[in-house]
């Protein structure tokens, strides 16, 4: 009896190391392993032959029952983790993963005092000021808060952080956390001038003078867009090349957003062709999406509607492409708010089927733009920078068709490095998605390629 216990052991034993190897050996390439998970896994794998005693020997069979036996556990605890992010503010979210969390006020050259936030490196690091920048900006609607909504394994501040990057998280005018100006009162018609042709402007070169002023590795900066954060940056790489070439080592462009002439999104297709902004604009409504009633109602039927809204809006098939528990957290920050002079610019450029500037009345064109009709941005100046473009198969606003037309417009000069379509991201999967193995290719050229190899290790 004594033997066939120790038999019976010893048989786990090898059992738990012959598989804990296979394991190890499949997920070697694994960005996001560490000796903390592997440790985790053992004690997961002693916890569960405690609770089955009885197991198929079969070890294919086996593997499959312990494998989903640990992915449930695994997301019981994340969804735990996240269900918290839902109630706390970006900096506790920073914080209670074991990051420090700077707050930066920035001041454009128009007036606008912008909030932003800065992770300095990874948990152990004590000056973040020599180590490689990198710069985050958010689409319309959102704030900052929306780059850590999926838990620590799948932000993208949070994987840059612990790759010792100096991570920078801005935010645009007019948002939850950007709405003083040094003239103009945030209810007034002045303070609510402008669209994401201003934010390129200015608001993200008062950034990256920051970024250079606080940041001592004399590396140029890597920059992430989602969204508007894009639209923004190709309108301020055409008014500002020269700027942002000295400034910029890489653009990645997540769910682009240039011309819309294939837009997939049913309710803002509606919207556009009934001219509701001129209706807002008449009762004079500046501000559009501030989280306030639209939010409590998302609040009490979220459950619901939540995905419902999405299909509608930006994405194919939410419910399937993005991790719920991430979603809800996302929803809970969001909306943040943005003029309706940026959404205006849009519809502009949705009925035009091009990227062109704001289209004010003829008059005004004719003042501002010499012509009467308003131009396209010349996307053909954007030479020297290194360009990622990453778009979802599901996106209704970045749609495919579009993404694809604007890397022929940028591929015409060279400067995009990778292009992606992935079959399973919608237009918020870059926030939330399930399956975060679309960023595993571009994260490893970055850290190849665009990192400095001395960038020091703390």
């Amino acid at each position: 009896m004594e033997e066939s216990i120790i038999e019976k052991t010893n048989q786990k034993n090898l059992r738990k190391e012959s598989i804990s190897s296979n394991i190890s050996e499949s997920t070697s390439s694994s960005i996001d392993e560490t000796n903390k998970q592997k440790r985790k896994f053992s004690d997961e794998f002693d916890l569960f032959l405690s609770e089955n005693e009885e197991v198929d020997t079969s070890e294919k069979t086996f593997m499959q029952k312990f494998m989903g036996y640990f992915s449930k556990k695994e997301n019981e605890e994340r969804k735990k983790l996240l269900v918290e992010d839902e109630k706390r503010t970006i900096q506790e979210i920073i914080t209670s993963k074991g990051f420090k969390c700077e707050e930066h006020i920035v001041k454009t050259e128009d007036g606008y005092n912008l909030t932003i936030f800065r992770i300095p490196g990874n948990k152990n690091c004590e000056d973040g000021s020599k180590l490689q920048p990198v710069l985050l900006q958010h689409s319309v609607f959102d704030s900052s808060d929306g780059w850590v909504c999926n838990g620590e394994e799948h932000s993208l501040p949070f994987i840059f952080a612990k790759n010792n990057f100096d991570v920078y998280i801005s935010n645009s005018r007019g948002n939850k956390y950007c709405k003083e100006h040094e003239k103009y009162d945030n209810k007034s018609f002045e303070f609510w001038q402008f669209s994401f042709h201003e934010m390129g402007l200015y608001d993200i070169p008062a950034v990256i003078d920051h970024i250079n002023s606080t940041n001592k590795s004399g590396e140029k900066i890597i920059y992430f867009g989602h969204s508007q954060g894009t639209s923004l940056m190709f309108s301020g790489l055409t008014q500002k090349y020269e700027y942002y070439k000295k400034n910029i080592k890489l653009f990645v462009a997540l769910a682009p957003v240039a011309n819309l002439a294939h837009l997939g999104s049913t309710l803002l297709s509606i919207l556009s062709k009934l001219s509701v902004h001129k209706l807002v604009n008449k009762i004079k409504i500046y501000e559009m999406g501030a989280n306030t009633g639209f939010m409590n109602f998302m609040e009490k039927y979220a459950s619901s509607l939540t995905n419902f809204f999405i299909n509608l809006i930006s994405d194919s098939n939410s419910k399937t492409n993005n991790d719920q528990n991430a979603l809800a957290v996302y929803v809970k920050h969001s909306p943040c708010g943005c003029s309706l002079k940026c959404l205006i610019h849009f519809v502009h450029i949705i009925k035009a089927k091009k990227f062109i500037y704001y289209n004010y009345k003829k008059e005004a064109n004719f003042a501002l733009y010499h012509q009467i009709e308003p131009p396209e941005y010349d996307l053909s100046v954007i030479k020297d920078i290194p360009i990622m473009l990453i778009g979802g198969e599901m996106d209704k606003l970045g749609t495919p068709d579009d993404v694809r037309w604007l890397n022929d417009q940028l591929a015409k000069n060279g400067n995009v490095i990778y292009f992606k379509i992935h079959p399973k991201m919608g237009h918020l999967s870059f926030m939330c998605a399930k399956d975060f193995s679309w960023f595993h290719e571009p994260l490893k050229i970055i850290l190849e390629q665009y990192s400095p190899p001395n960038s020091p290790e703390q």
